[in-house]
């Protein structure tokens, strides 16, 4: 059993965050209408998801192996320190519960890196070297955001840049509400801010 004292589970960390901020926490770095602000704000479903995603011998629920493998590369790549997290497991939890248009729209931005990979290097993303990863990322978060994402009355043009958006969503909002993410933005499990100090990360958020 996870000692809650010593070492708190995401739903125990929300929840102390939660009494510091008037009973609502919105993570930082994450838009207000990505999907997984509203997930974690269930705790007994947060609290499920945090706890299956720390087997030992962990087995994807919703990914497949390969998405799975490509979702932990895509999480050290963007925010390192993800993994140490088990940012990637507790996001394939969360899409277990997720409405289908979540479900759909994280599928299709995990497609869109792929093919990226495949149309540049001719390999899967997880077979891309670190610097070519980083190519990658450092154009999908550089091109323009689609019209949907600039709130424009034409059609949506989703772009890899609306793709990148989507699953770093999901990557910082998996790791931030960890314990090792909340303890990298200053909280020491008995202090709580009223807002979040900026982020330090030295190398993440392309």
């Amino acid at each position: 059993m996870r000692d809650h004292l010593q070492n708190p589970g995401r739903r125990e960390v929300i929840r102390r965050l939660a009494l510091g901020a008037g009973g609502l926490v919105t993570l930082p770095f994450v838009g207000a209408a990505h999907p997984i602000q509203h997930h974690l704000r269930d705790a007994d479903a947060l609290a499920l998801a945090d706890a299956r995603s720390q087997t030992a011998e962990y087995t994807p629920a919703f990914l497949t192996a390969h998405q799975l493998e490509t979702l932990r590369l895509l999480g050290e790549r963007i925010l390192p320190g993800s993994s140490k997290a088990n940012s990637a497991e507790f996001i394939d939890q969360l899409l277990t519960v997720a409405a289908d248009a979540e479900q759909r729209a994280f599928l299709r931005a995990m497609s869109a890196f792929e093919q990226l990979a495949l149309t540049r290097f001719n390999v899967p993303w997880k077979h891309l070297t670190g610097d070519q990863q980083d190519e990658l990322l450092t154009r999908a978060s550089t091109e323009k955001p689609g019209a949907a994402a600039r709130g424009a009355a034409a059609p949506a043009r989703i772009t890899i840049r609306d793709q990148f958006e989507q699953l770093k969503g999901w990557i910082v909002g998996a790791y931030y509400s960890s314990e090792i993410g909340m303890r990298e933005l200053g909280w020491t499990g008995n202090v709580f801010f009223s807002e979040f100090p900026g982020c330090t990360h030295a190398d993440g958020h392309h």
